[in-house]
């Protein structure tokens, strides 16, 4: 369990901003601070830059949804980083990396089919930033008794 301090720490730190996101999609949605992303979002499937009346109210639901399920994965990240990873214990390894994976994989195969470029790169960043700490921790967790 040596050495999982600072990685422990960032794990929490990051896992929770990616909560804070998940909050402020699901309430902002497509204003304020996330305008700059749903922008980039709208101008991949709508030439005129803002979705139809219909699909903007599915679209501000979609975001409450999705912003919700970010939320609520990045303070089960956050937790499992606190507790168990914090004790060492290895299936918090293994279920932070499987969680992250398999997210990372459906999320930006969607997001390149798509075209949705700012997506897959907010992924990318995300992983580097989940991930990296990951590799670093890696042998340092301590076998399950």
């Amino acid at each position: 369990m040596r050495g999982l301090g600072l990685w422990r720490w960032w794990l929490v730190v990051v896992s929770l901003a990616v909560c804070l996101f998940g909050l402020a999609l699901a309430l902002a949605g497509t204003s304020g601070p996330l305008e700059f992303f749903a922008q980039r979002i709208d101008s991949v499937f709508w030439t005129q830059g803002q979705p139809p009346t219909g699909a903007a109210n599915f679209q501000r639901w979609v975001y409450g949804a999705w912003g919700a399920t970010v939320a609520g994965w990045g303070l089960v990240m956050a937790f499992i980083a606190w507790v168990p990873l914090g004790r060492g214990e290895r299936w918090a390894r293994n279920a932070w990396a499987a969680s992250l994976g398999l997210w990372f994989v459906v999320d930006t195969f969607y997001s390149v089919y798509f075209g949705v470029w700012i997506n897959a790169l907010l992924n990318l960043a995300l992983l580097v930033a989940m991930g990296l700490p990951l590799v670093f921790i890696w042998r340092r967790v301590e076998p399950t008794a």
